[in-house]
């Protein structure tokens, strides 16, 4: 809210969101059966949200957006309260999960690997290449190089590093060129709150105004697009 007036684009913001509803449609990841795709990571440093992203290139230069989230369960409530999100309705329509693993307070990415690994079999997938962000990635690797036939590559967390990605990204949805399952409310909800952050050389990178405020779906995808 800003002047007593809603907004749908506000200075600073990442994506209009006119422009990312536009690119809502009825794909998911049965329409790109078969097809290859490139893989983003974004790891949380224990019990926050941790969130992965699949972004395959089709035919006219379109590009569909497919995301998954992960929260250890006993971290539901509390991150419900902090963040004003409605985590638990987010469960009951499959687009995040709830990890027991780890005592359900830490991170599970032994749950979290063997779910890509089960994503991938069921719909046939072929990873091209997997980005990733190094900070807490390190036991993670190991286990990711066992089920991805296609290079890791990091993905610097720097405005230098994903600056391109990023203007590339704010483009292909201003054109139109990005697709993604309406019905993925979390997706568009961490879009909603990204913002931009420039450093002294006019670079861009994605940012957040408060701790609370959950971007980490737009990292995991910004990881693949780099």
């Amino acid at each position: 809210k800003s002047l007593d007036r809603w907004v749908t684009y506000a200075g600073g913001r990442l994506i209009d969101l006119n422009a990312w509803k536009i690119c809502a449609s009825e794909d998911s990841l049965e329409t790109v059966r078969g097809e290859g795709c490139y893989i983003g990571f974004d790891l949380s440093s224990g019990g926050d949200l941790t969130s992965i992203a699949l972004l395959f290139p089709l035919e006219d230069d379109r590009l569909y957006v497919h995301s998954h989230s992960f929260m250890p369960e006993l971290r539901l409530e509390e991150h419900e309260k902090t963040d004003k999100a409605p985590y638990r309705n987010w469960v009951k329509k499959d687009l995040l999960t709830l990890t027991s693993g780890m005592y359900g307070i830490k991170t599970d990415y032994k749950y979290i690997i063997t779910y890509l690994d089960d994503l991938i079999a069921k719909y046939e997938l072929v990873p091209l290449a997997c980005g990733y962000d190094a900070h807490n990635a390190g036991a993670f690797l190991a286990d990711l190089t066992e089920i991805l036939p296609c290079d890791l590559i990091e993905v610097k967390q720097s405005a230098r590093a994903l600056n391109d990605p990023t203007v590339d990204f704010q483009l292909s949805v201003e054109a139109g060129q990005v697709r993604y399952d309406k019905r993925d409310q979390l997706l568009s909800w961490a879009i909603s709150h990204a913002q931009i952050d420039k450093n002294s050389f006019g670079e861009i990178k994605v940012d957040k105004k408060t701790q609370t405020e959950r971007i980490d779906p737009v990292y995991a995808l910004l990881d693949a697009w780099a």
